[in-house]
């Protein structure tokens, strides 16, 4: 069964936008490293390639060779090609910045929330709220797709949570009833 959040009162609601934007935050992180990953691998082979077939297109200038070496060149000057081509297609650059700026933008909400509710103030004001609700907002409407995989993962890690200051209740009280 699906849980719907209902707060009471407004510092509840801080937490659960606290945890919405731990969540955002790890989500887009671990998008923009993946996606950093994949264009460096992707990059390395295609440089790779491409100096191979420099290399050996060089080498048959001085000699004559065999049939079958210039068939592998061919193979592997479009196999750099197609390389080349996939990191201009896929936009991984374009791609990697936006998720980063989207988690850099979910790591402010996140240490704002957490100010506001370290103040130990029960009286958070309506344009405080509304203000943080609007930055969810426009920052929600300007993400970038998290892959499905990455998504779940991080779901799962906060399927159960404690926040910390009621960790540091619970273990107090453990250790008083040992």
């Amino acid at each position: 069964m699906e849980q719907i959040f209902e707060p009471k009162e407004r510092r509840e609601l801080l937490k659960g936008w606290l945890i919405h934007d731990r969540k955002g935050w790890k989500k887009h992180a671990e998008a923009a490293r993946r996606l950093e990953r994949q264009y460096r691998l992707v990059g390395v082979f295609s440089v790779a390639l491409s100096a191979i077939v420099g290399a050996s297109l060089f080498a048959s200038l001085e000699g004559s060779y065999e049939p079958w070496s210039r068939i592998v060149a061919g193979i592997i000057s479009i196999t750099a090609s197609v390389l080349s081509g996939l990191l201009t297609f896929n936009r991984y650059e374009e791609r990697t910045e936006k998720h980063r700026v989207a988690a850099m933008r979910y790591k402010a909400s996140l240490k704002e929330i957490e100010a506001l509710l370290s103040t130990g103030s029960p009286n958070i004001d309506d344009s405080t709220v509304q203000r943080i609700e609007e930055a969810f907002r426009d920052l929600e409407r300007s993400a970038p797709v998290v892959p499905a995989d990455i998504d779940d993962a991080v779901e799962r890690l906060h399927e159960t949570f404690v926040f910390v200051h009621e960790a540091d209740k619970l273990g107090t009280r453990q250790e008083r009833q040992s």
